[in-house]
């Protein structure tokens, strides 16, 4: 995967705008097998050269069982439902400053390799994570639903523990509607902090509309208030994106 990209980012409290020439390359290996008693092991190990990061996975599908992962990225838990709304390509937040953590609202609060578990119940998807970041867990529990067709609903509880004293729960519901080339959807966050009058909430809202099988564009509104005295105003990112897809290339503004 190799991309060329060009971004601005304005910063609402202080009213400035950067603007940076970006590119974003990455190499990703994947591979499968089943085992005698027919379940199903999979790896997968991504190599991304702009930051010299790597996510890896392995996952063990058992069936009507579940399945059972170990990964450093969000497969199970809260994290797999921490932003649903439709947008243009990427989240509004995504980009702006240092985001993607529960103190700016996102309920993405595991880090480091994490063991994770998910399966069907009646409809519902059911999933969970656990990690030991710090000697102290942080655990997540992840519920999603579709009641009717073009319908999904969700919602998700953590328990984010730095020390054995101090830990910040974290709660997260949404729900989406798609009709045709046309999807919607709405999602809130809450955050309790550990110290006092430090709680933070954000709302995300979405739009999304295919215009035909190649091009599509979105629009994602993304607010955070912030309780702490010391922040000294809330957030709001707003983005707008266009794709265009024509064979392996894609060409996206956002």
């Amino acid at each position: 995967n190799a991309r060329m990209e060009y971004s601005t980012d304005t910063t609402t409290a202080t009213n400035t705008t950067t603007s940076a020439f970006a590119q974003n390359t990455s190499i990703s290996f994947s591979g499968s097998g089943e085992l005698d008693n027919g379940m199903t092991v999979s790896y997968f190990s991504l190599q991304t050269a702009s930051t010299n990061s790597s996510s890896q996975s392995v996952s063990v599908d058992m069936g009507d069982a579940g399945k059972v992962m170990m990964s450093n990225y969000n497969m199970a838990g809260i994290g797999m439902i921490q932003d649903k709304v439709p947008n243009g390509g990427e989240q509004p937040w995504d980009d702006n400053g240092t985001h993607g953590a529960p103190e700016q609202g996102v309920a993405s609060p595991h880090s480091g390799d994490r063991l994770g578990y998910s399966n069907s119940f009646g409809g519902a998807t059911v999933s969970a994570a656990i990690d030991y970041q710090q000697s102290s867990p942080t655990t997540s529990l992840a519920v999603s639903m579709s009641p009717m067709e073009g319908l999904s609903v969700g919602a998700g509880i953590a328990t984010d523990q730095s020390t054995a004293t101090t830990e910040q729960d974290i709660e997260t519901a949404y729900v989406t509607y798609s009709m045709g080339g046309i999807s919607v959807g709405y999602q809130t966050t809450d955050v309790s902090a550990a110290a006092a009058s430090s709680d933070i909430e954000r709302s995300a809202y979405g739009l999304s509309f295919a215009v035909n099988e190649n091009l599509s564009i979105g629009y994602g509104l993304s607010t955070t208030e912030f309780e702490s005295s010391s922040i000294t105003s809330d957030e709001e990112n707003t983005g707008i994106g266009i794709a265009y897809t024509s064979g392996g290339m894609k060409l996206g503004i956002i």
